[in-house]
């Protein structure tokens, strides 16, 4: 079902790959999108499910920043080892002939034919996609709305059944079972609202239905700054806020540590604002992580939102942190 690979490199854009999965995920369904933190489970060949997942997709998202290309310590960029995964993933989305997408994040360039091995320069023609931390809800809104017309898989007319000569490519045989799916999924909801629809009564002894007042949502979308004091820094860390959505539903993103986080489970109504995000931690010198989550909540007073921050599943225990947000821009 993976149709969107993430690429990228974990020790430069772990933090963003994670912000980026949960809102394609939201939209899309978690099962249409690869990210190997999430989908590689323990014990299993780290090659082996690459390739299985690449196979299926349809659009590759290379995510870059400034040091994609694995520089350190004036050694060789790692990227011109062959048997760095980034350039094995990279090389074989340009090879498969699916959609690939740079994503320049933080302001970097994209690498020059001259700084690709042979079998990325194919990537530097490209066009690329800039995402920013500080319009992080504003651009992924943008990717997203692009992302459809990569998704698309047009079957041809007349195409042959699969197995037959000149039959119709796997991505195309894999749109007709998309297209049959959710035909099904369709049919059965119809068929659903039908049995659930009450008898209906002669107009003159039906009664309108009673309906609940919507609570009500706090005025937050928008953008928000707000200086937070963590337990384990000796300075309070700028962090920026992106919140979207209607009635009860809240989406967006959560910078931490000055990286944006999707926005995940939100909601808002007369009792505050609830989300979560999801970050991760390096627990050793050989690079394993651990993910921590983030359970923020608030409450808006006198145009201001006031946040208390719990962490939870990190090596050390971390209390609460309270912090109070300032809009920085109009209500969008």
């Amino acid at each position: 079902m993976v149709q969107i690979f993430i690429s990228y490199r974990r020790d430069d854009t772990a933090g963003y790959a994670r912000a980026i999965y949960d809102e394609l995920a939201r939209h899309y369904g978690a099962e249409r999108v690869f990210i190997d933190v999430d989908d590689i489970a323990a014990g299993q060949s780290f090659a082996e499910v690459i390739r299985g997942a690449m196979s299926a997709s349809s659009v590759v998202l290379v995510l870059i920043c400034k040091r994609w290309r694995g520089e350190h310590d004036g050694a060789a960029p790692r990227l011109d080892d062959p048997s760095d995964f980034v350039r094995i993933e990279v090389a074989a989305a340009l090879a498969s002939g699916v959609a690939v997408i740079p994503v320049l994040l933080d302001a970097a360039p994209m690498p020059s034919e001259a700084q690709l091995p042979e079998a990325l320069r194919a990537l530097a023609s490209r066009n690329a996609f800039e995402l920013r931390a500080n319009a992080f809800a504003a651009d992924m809104a943008r990717l997203m709305a692009a992302l459809p017309l990569a998704l698309r898989d047009v079957a041809q007319p007349d195409a042959p059944l699969a197995g037959s000569p000149g039959a119709a490519p796997a991505r195309t045989r894999r749109a007709l079972m998309w297209g049959c799916a959710a035909a099904v999924v369709a049919a059965a909801a119809a068929t659903w609202l039908l049995w659930r629809a009450p008898a209906q009564q002669p107009s003159s002894t039906r009664l309108p239905a009673a309906t609940a007042p919507a609570a009500a949502r706090p005025e937050i979308n928008g953008a928000w700054e707000a200086d937070v004091p963590y337990d384990w820094t000796t300075a309070p860390r700028k962090e920026r806020f992106e919140f979207a959505g209607s009635a009860a539903e809240v989406h967006g993103s959560a910078s931490f540590l000055g990286v944006p986080r999707g926005v995940l489970e939100g909601r808002a109504d007369a009792n505050g604002l609830r989300f979560v995000t999801r970050t991760a931690e390096t627990t050793d010198s050989g690079g394993a992580t651990r993910e921590l989550v983030h359970r923020y909540q608030a409450q808006s007073v006198g145009g201001e939102l006031r946040f208390v921050m719990q962490t939870e599943g990190g090596a050390a225990p971390h209390g609460p942190v309270s912090f109070v947000a300032r809009r920085i821009n109009a209500p969008r």
